[in-house]
C-alpha cells in the first residue's frame, strides 16, 4: 500500500486496500492512546492495593484486563497490516507488537510473580511497545495525508 523509500512514505495503494489502511490508521491510533491508559492504569495498581503478592493485588486488575484486550488488538493489527500490505516495514514493526504485546507481556508478567528483574522487563517491554505504537502511528497518519495531497482524478464529464 506504501512503500517506504528512506524516510518517506509513498502511497501506493489503490481501491479496497486504502480503505483497509484507513482502519488500520484509525485502530492503531486507538491502540497507542490505550497503551498510555495501560502505563497510567499500571500507576494506578503500584500506588493502590497494597498485597503481599502482586498477583493478589486487585489494583491491578483494570491494568490486567486492558493488557489482555491489547494483546488481541496487536494481533488484529498485525493481520489488518498484512491485509493492506501497506508496506514491508509496518507489516515487519506489526508482527514485533504483536508479539511484544500478545506474546512476551503475559509471559513477563507473570515471571514477574516470582522475580523481580523479569518484573522489569515486563515494564521495559510495555515502553517499546508504547515506543513501536507511536511510529507506526505516526507513519500511518503521514501516509494518510499524504494520500490527500495526491491530485484526484478529474471526474467523467458527459457531453
Amino acid at each position: 500500500m506504501a512503500e517506504m523509500n528512506g524516510s518517506t512514505t509513498r502511497p501506493t495503494g489503490t481501491g479496497w486496500r486504502v480503505g483497509v489502511d484507513r482502519a488500520y490508521t484509525y485502530l492503531m491510533t486507538l491502540f497507542f492512546v490505550a497503551v498510555l491508559v495501560q502505563v497510567f492504569l499500571a500507576g494506578v495498581g503500584v500506588f493502590g492495593d497494597h498485597a503481599k503478592k502482586v498477583e493478589d493485588a486487585s489494583s491491578f486488575d483494570p491494568h490486567r484486563a486492558l493488557g489482555s484486550i491489547l494483546g488481541g488488538i496487536a494481533v488484529i493489527l498485525l493481520i489488518v497490516a498484512l491485509i493492506a500490505h501497506i508496506s514491508r516495514a509496518t507489516m515487519i514493526w506489526a508482527f514485533v507488537l504483536a508479539a511484544l504485546a500478545f506474546a512476551a507481556q503475559p509471559g513477563l508478567a507473570s515471571g514477574g510473580n516470582s522475580n523481580k528483574w523479569v518484573g522489569g522487563l515486563h515494564a521495559l517491554d510495555g515502553m517499546f511497545i508504547l515506543m513501536i505504537s507511536g511510529y507506526l502511528t505516526g507513519v500511518a497518519h503521514r501516509r494518510v495525508a499524504s494520500r490527500r495531497r495526491l491530485p484526484q482524478p478529474e471526474a467523467a464529464v458527459s457531453t
